[in-house]
């Protein structure tokens, strides 16, 4: 999910851009929408890369401590 960080950010901005600037147009539902889960899925993946660095130093942490 990590490598995933940059093309949901470029998707939010984009979608934010296009959905939230005033401009009417029949999709704008539909871009906000795409707006919410792309920067959902922003949010998840950038945990997602926090999580899954804290987990490699722990277990790097363990692994200096037995050698």
């Amino acid at each position: 999910m990590k490598n995933y960080t940059i093309h949901f950010l470029i998707v939010t901005i984009l979608s934010a851009l296009l959905g939230f600037t005033g401009l009417d147009f029949p999709g704008a539902t539909f871009v906000r929408l795409i707006c919410l889960f792309a920067g959902i899925g922003l949010m998840i993946s950038c945990l997602d890369a926090i999580i899954i660095s804290r987990k490699r130093r722990k277990v790097k942490k363990k692994s200096e401590l037995k050698s």
